[in-house]
């Protein structure tokens, strides 16, 4: 499954940084086709260019196209198929460095800390949707 949701008015999160527009752009990777619509529809409801997809096979070339636009990564740590949200964390990190990531996973906050990337974030399912909001907006606040 892959989902893409643009912001409710067509439009992205976007700010005016001098004159220039910003869009956030969010890859989303859940192996819960119900949270990917959950994700879409909360956080393209709140104007947040987002992708979710549900296969680690979808989050490798999604990390592969679009990893120089993204600004941001939310990825369970079981993404199905044998494969950890982990390694999808790290290979989105060798392509770009600076990006953020959000382990959203009932997974106990240790292993990410163990096992994540530098500089994550951890929202214990079932999450709080506000809580998600807020972070993103503060890391969208950071690249204004």
């Amino acid at each position: 499954m892959r989902l893409r949701s643009r912001g409710r008015h067509g439009g992205r999160y976007r700010r005016l940084v001098g004159r220039m527009e910003f869009e956030f752009r969010v890859l989303a990777v859940d192996a819960d086709d119900k949270i990917c619509v959950l994700l879409n529809n909360l956080l393209g409801d709140r104007g947040f260019d987002v992708m979710c997809v549900s296969t680690p096979v979808a989050a490798y070339r999604a990390v592969d196209q679009e990893a120089s636009t993204l600004h941001a990564l939310i990825v369970d740590i079981d993404v199905g198929g044998g494969r950890m949200g982990f390694e999808v964390a790290r290979y989105a990190r060798r392509l770009n460095g600076a990006i953020p990531v959000i382990f959203l996973s009932s997974a106990h906050h240790d292993s990410v800390e163990k096992f994540g990337v530098p500089g994550a974030a951890h929202v214990a399912k079932p999450f709080d949707p506000g809580l998600l909001v807020m972070i993103l907006r503060e890391l969208a606040a950071e690249h204004t």
